[in-house]
């Protein structure tokens, strides 16, 4: 995987074109009494400009350190606590990277608390704690500024910041914000994800505990008590926030949404009954089981015609398998359950985590071909492969993993040393490589794929709901923000998958 190297386009070459004709090359290497992590560099003379390429070795932990920098910087990737990308006013020069809104400030931001609380979890460091906390309460924020009852926002701002325009609402509660609206699944998914990592490996008192509490309560009610949809601003349901069984199971136009829809209600529903006892929760699982076999759409989650991979969906599934065996976990190991609920509860649980790694090993056969370390380390925790959950699947499942951790693991190293140290959405035009295969059935909008996956730093940056067999992408005026590295480290970290 890392036998030869390619260094082209504006990442490495000064131009923003496919090609540049380099008229001379030298390689510059260390004395033998140099450290070896000096490395060594290349210069490259083209006809748009000197390139200078260095060569430096780097431990993973000084890479995470590098990309937790980037957070440190007010403004860059952080405003108000919620964390995204930032477009940047000149090309290639992330000085000019300033954030604003996103459409997906919640779901960003719970997974960037998610690897700061995995993070807190390893070095049990105080500073990280409160760091963390501050996103936490931005969350915290985005749930009240509605003035709805479990009905997040998509993002707010001051009102100062710019005059309310479409989707956005002048908040009830806050005389100061305002905030945007028509909530979707995926920040449902991000929300419903975290505040069971916060409630049980951040919080340090009852009070942060039921902060984080009251937050799944209130958004798995909102949901329970509206015939399975997401009721919002306009005290109706928002366009994506649905999992009603009617148009779940019924509506063709929503059809590659039925084994994702029902693995997240699934999860929202175990993961608050594990938390609250509230048997409301427990029993709607069971309707939706036993009346809309929603256990047996887990078995399809992934839509795999050519045409209808969606990455953003994948994303959304690996989260929300995450969600779903944290919860059943969490039902199998608290106390606040009685063993008679726990019973009921694993009547349902049992074969459900039946259908569950059915799907999501047909899900992974997919999504490992990427070698992600983020998709991997989930992969392992829900399948049974870690020491967090290995006595849910030891009895029932002795001998039934399709993917090994410790190659999956490899892939995902691999991966994260070949993550380019800036995550400027440089443009890439792979198509001209000769050593590239494209993948023409998969073509369905015209835009050039790859065959065969490229290094990480051989393509565009993107989060994990990106497309990475992409050749030709990119502008040069967004830098990512490094959460995606951040989440996957963490992770790995957290569940001994490293071997640090």
């Amino acid at each position: 995987m890392n036998a030869w190297r390619v260094f082209n386009s504006a990442r490495y070459m000064p131009n923003r074109n496919a090609l540049v004709d380099v008229s001379s090359l030298a390689v510059l290497s260390c004395s033998s009494t140099a450290l070896s992590v000096a490395g060594s560099a290349a210069v490259a003379v083209t006809s748009k400009g000197l390139s200078v390429l260095r060569f430096e070795m780097w431990t993973l932990a000084q890479k995470v350190r590098h990309f937790q920098s980037f957070l440190e910087q007010p403004g860059r990737h952080n405003k108000y606590n919620l964390v995204s990308d930032c477009p940047m006013s000149l090309w290639g020069d992330n000085r000019s990277c300033t954030k604003g809104s996103s459409d997906n400030d919640g779901l960003w931001t719970t997974m960037y608390l998610s690897s700061q609380i995995f993070r807190y979890a390893v070095t049990k460091d105080p500073a990280v704690k409160v760091s963390a906390w501050t996103h936490f309460e931005a969350l915290e924020l985005l749930n009240q500024v509605s003035g709805i009852p479990g009905y997040p926002s998509r993002s707010f701002a001051k009102r100062s910041d710019f005059p309310p325009s479409h989707s956005w609402y002048l908040s009830p509660t806050n005389s100061t914000l305002q905030f945007k609206g028509d909530t979707s699944s995926d920040e449902i998914v991000g929300h419903e994800f975290v505040y069971p990592l916060v409630h049980d490996l951040l919080a340090g008192n009852d009070d942060e505990r039921q902060r984080a509490y009251i937050l799944v309560l209130n958004i798995t009610t909102n949901i329970l008590t509206h015939d399975w949809y997401l009721v919002g601003e306009k005290h109706t349901p928002t366009t994506w926030g649905f999992w009603n069984p009617i148009r779940i199971n019924n509506d063709s136009n929503v059809q590659d949404d039925r084994g994702i829809n029902s693995l997240e209600i699934l999860a929202y529903l175990l993961q608050t009954y594990a938390y609250s006892g509230d048997e409301r929760f427990l029993d709607g699982a069971k309707l939706l089981i036993d009346t809309y076999q929603y256990d047996i759409n887990l078995i399809n989650a992934k839509m795999i015609a050519v045409c209808e991979n969606n990455f953003s969906d994948d994303q959304l599934a690996y989260l929300s398998y995450f969600n779903l065996v944290y919860a059943i976990n969490t039902i199998t190991l608290t106390d606040h359950l009685s063993p008679g609920q726990k019973a009921r509860a694993k009547l349902i649980t049992d074969k459900l985590l039946e259908y569950m790694k059915t799907g999501l090993d047909l899900f992974h056969r997919y999504t490992q071909t990427e070698k992600s370390p983020f998709y991997n380390f989930i992969y392992c925790y829900a399948s049974g492969q870690v020491n967090q959950t290995q006595h849910l699947f030891n009895k029932n499942y002795p001998s039934s993993v399709s993917f090994n951790c410790s190659s999956l693991s490899t892939d995902g190293i691999w991966h994260m040393q070949r993550w380019p140290l800036e995550l400027i959405n440089w443009p890439q035009f792979n198509t001209v490589r000769l050593d590239v295969q494209r993948n023409k059935p998969a073509e369905c909008n015209g835009k050039p794929y790859a065959l065969h996956l490229l290094p990480p730093d051989e393509r565009n940056v993107g989060k994990w709901n990106s497309n990475a067999y992409s050749l030709d992408y990119g502008t040069g005026f967004k830098e990512e923000d490094p959460t995606p590295f951040l989440i996957s480290y963490w992770g790995m970290r957290y569940f001994n998958l490293l071997g640090e």
